[in-house]
């Protein structure tokens, strides 16, 4: 694997219908106030992302497999199994069932066909890609169609203008009067699943890339900067479709809904915007429902020990579970956009799982040897760990 692709597929993988519609009702609903979480989740997304890359070159292995390594108490380490895989497995279920209807939504805006048919018919497109073992090259595509959608994004946020008074007023007053919204944009963007994903992407680069002991200490920099950049421009797609709903809906007070939600393309693609949007949401909810089952799979498997590929039953099992979940929550008639948002606030309520797990593998000697975090980097990890268990418990409180 090439040096700069971990950071690319990472960054890609936030890009999903999740990332959109959140991205959209953020700006639709509140201009620029969640500008500052979206900030926020980028900086917190290149410090746990640094040192999820971190311990797959440094040891080879996977986040799975490394937990399952440092806990010797046999107790412990079937707790910290069993706390994972609910973490892995709701969370990627819950981001599979935004993924379809995602998906579906963008089909059922241009073709004949209710939400749940879609759903359906691209939870079976979703299986049998899987199945088949094809995904990679279907995954080019789509991914293809994604970076083209997110272009246009970020031409209509320099079309439109940035209002650079509002932008202003939203960094020096943060909103906090939308807790779901906002931990869905930080869901979104930090997605759980995608520290046991790169760790693993950076073990095998290691592996492929013969990258030794004695030569480690002049990679990590280089790879440090690809990820940083990967991940910038992610944010930045954020921004922009952020920054393309707050012309198209915040200034002109229009509601956002999920039949107009394509009409802020319209600046660049006039009277083809809902087919393109339609086309580019379709391909981001299907590569994402092909990605997150592969992604859960890998990490659950990666504590028992299994084999971590679709050659391995509890592999495609897993698989299968996580998208049938998924074409059953796409499927039950709720309002698209709230499943997509609720999808992504879940993760966030469920991230403190992972990163908590990630600050322990890193601070263990028998595990990272001379790469353990340092100081600055517990500080930071540390603060993101506590913002997000308070934002999580306010929410949760405020459900009780």
């Amino acid at each position: 694997m090439k040096s700069g692709m971990t950071g690319l597929i990472i960054a890609a993988a936030f890009i999903g219908p999740g990332t959109v519609t959140t991205a959209s009702i953020a700006g639709a609903n509140m201009g620029y106030g969640l500008v500052w979480a979206l900030l926020f989740s980028i900086f917190a997304t290149c410090v746990l992302q640094e040192m999820a890359s971190r311990l797959g070159l440094v040891t080879g292995q996977g986040l799975s497999e490394a937990i399952v390594q440092t806990m010797d108490n046999p107790a412990l380490r079937w707790f910290s199994i069993v706390l994972v895989v609910c973490a892995i497995g709701v969370g990627n279920a819950a981001y599979e069932g935004g993924n379809l209807t995602g998906a579906a939504l963008g089909l059922s805006n241009v073709m004949p066909g209710s939400l749940t048919l879609w759903s359906l018919i691209l939870g079976s497109l979703a299986l049998i890609t899987l199945i088949s073992n094809r995904y990679a090259l279907v995954e080019k595509l789509l991914i293809a169609l994604v970076a083209l959608m997110s272009v246009v994004f970020i031409a209509i946020m320099f079309i439109a203008g940035i209002d650079f008074a509002a932008l202003k007023e939203g960094l020096q007053h943060l909103g906090f009067s939308n807790v779901t919204l906002m931990l869905a944009i930080i869901g979104t963007t930090i997605v759980p699943y995608n520290l046991f994903l790169h760790a693993g992407l950076s073990a095998k680069q290691k592996s492929d890339d013969a990258i030794s002991d004695e030569t480690l200490s002049t990679h990590l920099p280089s790879h440090r900067k690809q990820l940083f950049t990967s991940i910038g421009v992610g944010g930045l797609v954020t921004f922009a479709i952020m920054s393309s709903a707050v012309s198209a809906f915040y200034i002109t007070s229009i509601t956002l809904s999920g039949n107009n939600i394509a009409s802020q393309l319209q600046p660049v693609l006039g009277d083809y915007a809902n087919l393109f949007f339609a086309i580019g949401l379709f391909s981001a909810g299907l590569t994402s429902a092909i990605t997150a089952p592969l992604a859960a799979a890998y990490a659950i498997c990666g504590l028992f020990g299994w084999q971590q590929s679709l050659a391995g039953n509890a592999y495609k099992s897993i698989c299968i579970i996580i998208l049938l979940i998924g074409v059953v929550v796409a499927s039950l008639g709720l309002k698209p956009l709230a499943i997509i948002v609720v999808a992504q606030a879940s993760n966030a309520l469920l991230l403190p799982v992972s990163v908590g797990f990630l600050l322990y593998v890193m601070n263990n000697k028998k595990v990272m040897h001379n790469y353990t975090n340092s100081i600055l980097s517990n500080v930071l990890a540390g603060g993101i760990l506590l913002l997000i268990m308070i934002l999580g418990g306010t929410k949760l409180a405020a459900l009780i």
